[in-house]
């Protein structure tokens, strides 16, 4: 590919790097970027990155995924709503833990079955998570809402088995069994055991489902839970392009990845081939017809 298409680039973004040294310092870097692959979370504890992503929209840049799904993912509320859209559609095919959605404390009302989960606002990996016991915690709980000042959503605690998590990179699908070892409800926040377990064609039509958001999802991961009580699996969360791997994978999801990124590249700047006439192998202009003209 020649440089050409690039320079259409019409956003300048300014990259800090580390120089090595005997002391760090950080010099700035001004590229145009041509495409961009985001892997983490653009708004998360202490930090937002929705002023950047949104240069990157003003700027139309394409992406991994793409950022008009990255900026949906900001928030947790809207990727429930899809996810609540497609339970809708399939039923038990697509069962998720039942959840309920309070825009702040004044409205929270919390009417479903104890022990039960409450997530504060859109933070990620444990922040914000908080198991309550009973009705009288709940009510400790709302006086703390009322100081944080955010929505929250709370739903049933499910005792689970094992987690699952299915992930889908492309046309990849990977899935693993996740049991915690360190007692803690917070999977994902402690010491666990994870292995790799065979790609189920509930768990492909979970990913395949999922992928549909936001007008496509290139990038993304299924959580769910084996329910100890009734034996069934419930959907918690569809994570999107900041979706972590498995260490022991991730040299080969990497390549998976790399192998995406650059396939996007190719669809967005290759230059397609003219169509040729099929007779002679070059387009051709075509000839006026001749009339015949006689005389009476």
């Amino acid at each position: 590919m020649s440089d050409g298409p690039y320079r259409r680039s019409p956003c300048i973004v300014n990259v800090r790097v580390s120089v090595e040294g005997d002391v760090e310092r950080k010099r700035v870097v001004t590229i145009k970027p041509a495409f961009v692959l985001v892997r983490n979370e653009v708004s998360a504890l202490k930090q937002d990155g929705r002023p950047l992503l949104y240069g990157l929209m003003y700027g139309n840049i394409p992406s991994v995924n793409s950022l008009s799904s990255i900026y949906m993912f900001c928030e947790r509320p809207i990727v429930q709503a899809e996810l609540n859209l497609i339970s809708r559609m399939h039923g038990e095919r697509f069962r998720l833990v039942p959840q309920s959605y309070f825009a702040s404390y004044k409205e929270f009302f919390y009417g479903n079955t104890f022990p039960a989960v409450v997530k504060v606002g859109s933070a990620h990996a444990g922040f914000g998570k908080m198991k309550i016991a009973n009705h009288k915690d709940m009510e400790d709980f709302k006086s703390v809402l009322a100081v944080a000042d955010k929505y929250c959503t709370a739903e049933p605690f499910i005792e689970g088995k094992y987690d699952l998590r299915i992930q889908k990179i492309g046309s990849h699908y990977r899935a693993f069994k996740r049991m915690s070892i360190s007692g803690t409800w917070k999977t994902n926040t402690q010491s666990s055991h994870v292995e790799e377990i065979e790609v189920k064609p509930e768990y492909k039509f979970w990913a395949d489902e999922a992928a549909k958001m936001f007008g496509g999802l290139d990038i993304l991961t299924v959580d769910a839970i084996h329910n100890i009580k009734d034996g069934k699996e419930y959907i918690m969360e569809v994570n999107g392009t900041s979706s972590g791997l498995l260490p022991s994978r991730q040299a080969e999801d990497d390549a998976h990845i790399r192998d995406l990124v650059l396939s996007k590249i190719e669809q967005e700047y290759c230059e397609k081939p003219k169509p040729q006439n099929q007779a002679g192998g070059k387009e051709q202009k075509e000839k006026p017809a001749k009339a015949n003209i006689g005389s009476d």
